[in-house]
């Protein structure tokens, strides 16, 4: 059930088995079960049965025919990738880690992700900033038509995240993308929690991996089919959602946010992550408008000029947010994503004292995707010793026997494909040094 959204989504499920099954050395059985959802059928009970049907018959006719679609389609997908050697623990995190993604996505079916995938109801199957910000980058490196469903989910979805702005009091213009989206689009966040209200970079997150997509695939006509109204309403809800200072004309603020240190439960100004992303966003909508000979809003680019992107020069780092009290405890990577994935201009010195510092005031047993994140900073600084540290505690929650991720190092969500998607950045973002730029 979604909250605010429009009832129900019934599942059905059929199956067959053998009433008697038994299994000689060597052996192999089938147990046969076809699923439908009326997000897909209007009658998922008739239609699943039917699935079934064909897909007995077909066993009937050549037993290892499905079996062996099966493993063409996966040999197909394997075709993408890297190998790892000297380090059999990392090669099989590697393996593991795409795996489990690929395992949860279709091309031809196009839901989004979840933090807990498929294989658990982590996080009740909702799609969060978890998708575009740690699963995404590597599927648009080794399958663009994969990353490509991710964002037309998000296009399928604009109505509900322009619902949402105007749900606001007062409302905002353009689009506003849910924190916790499922089936509709609607935010499914519970009432109780501050995130679905105030968690609102989510939106540029969003902007950004079409960015991404653009800049690696060239595509103009999906820039301009898809991406570019999903662009445009990101753009002109920053627009409505920034405060111009009362004292300096041209300067704008983002007030009561949550970063993504979500300890900052009551909301911030100027977080320094939701603006840059912001900042972002805005940018390449007025970008993507020249390039596609569209109409662009002028306040675009002014608001994206005028953001406030806090620096302390009297520490040399970026505070996370308007008030911050160095030596504040953090939940997890935020101000460290600057250079990476959010590709700010800074000098070497700049990145290391963020990094240096953010990595004494994080909450070890928070998700594993900031230690990933403090690699690849390290590597593109030049410290390779603190970067391999780091490294290794980016995938120090996968779990024997089947290396499951979890969560935290304690545990909380299981097969946790955010920790896995953040995994693979560390090495391809990281060690390999990967970069998506508009001319490379």
């Amino acid at each position: 059930h979604e909250n605010g959204g429009d009832g129900l989504v019934d599942v059905a499920l059929v199956a067959y088995a053998p009433r008697d099954l038994t299994l000689g050395r060597g052996g192999m059985g089938a147990l046969m079960a076809a699923y439908r959802t009326t997000l897909d059928s209007e009658d998922p009970l008739t239609a699943a049965k039917r699935d079934l049907r064909q897909a007995l018959a077909d066993v009937y006719k050549d037993r290892n025919a499905l079996f062996q679609e099966h493993v063409q389609a996966w040999e197909a997908l394997w075709q993408s990738g890297f190998s790892v050697s000297g380090r059999p623990d990392v090669a099989q995190a590697v393996q593991a880690s795409t795996y489990y993604i690929l395992s949860s996505l279709r091309e031809d079916r196009p839901y989004s992700l979840s933090p807990g995938g498929l294989a658990s109801n982590g996080y009740n199957g909702h799609t969060f900033w978890d998708t575009e910000t740690w699963m995404y980058p590597p599927l648009l490196v080794w399958y663009p038509a994969l990353a490509r469903s991710v964002l037309d989910y998000r296009a399928a979805r604009l109505p509900a995240a322009r619902a949402k702005a105007r749900s606001y009091d007062p409302p905002f213009d353009g689009a506003m993308f849910s924190w916790e989206s499922a089936a509709t689009g609607l935010e499914t966040c519970p009432t109780w929690a501050p995130f679905g209200k105030l968690e609102q970079h989510i939106s540029a997150d969003i902007a950004f991996a079409v960015r991404q997509y653009f800049y690696m695939t060239g595509d103009e006509d999906w820039l301009r089919r898809t991406g570019f109204p999903l662009l445009a309403g990101v753009a002109d809800f920053y627009v409505s959602k920034a405060v111009e200072d009362a004292s300096v004309s041209g300067k704008y603020h983002i007030e009561h946010v949550i970063p993504p240190d979500e300890y900052q439960e009551g909301g911030v100004r100027d977080s320094v992550y939701t603006n840059f992303v912001a900042k972002q966003a805005l940018s390449f909508a007025a970008t993507a408008a020249d390039i596609l000979d569209e109409e662009s809003n002028a306040k675009w680019h002014e608001v994206a000029e005028g953001l406030v992107i806090l620096w302390d020069p009297s520490v040399g780092r970026h505070p996370e947010f308007e008030g911050y009290k160095w030596g504040q405890s953090i939940k997890q990577a935020d101000a460290v994503l600057l250079p990476y994935p959010l590709e700010m201009e800074m000098t070497k010195e700049a990145q290391i004292a963020d990094l240096d510092y953010y990595a004494q005031v994080t909450d070890p047993n928070g998700p594993a995707m900031t230690w990933g994140m403090h690699a690849v900073g390290y590597l593109a600084a030049g410290q390779g010793e603190k970067a391999a540290k780091n490294f290794d505690r980016s995938f120090a929650n996968v779990k024997q026997p089947f290396l499951v991720w979890t969560e935290t190092p304690q545990g909380g969500a299981t097969n946790f494909i955010t920790g896995a998607g953040g995994f693979l950045q560390t090495v391809l973002f990281g060690y390999f040094g990967l970069r998506i730029h508009a001319d490379e």
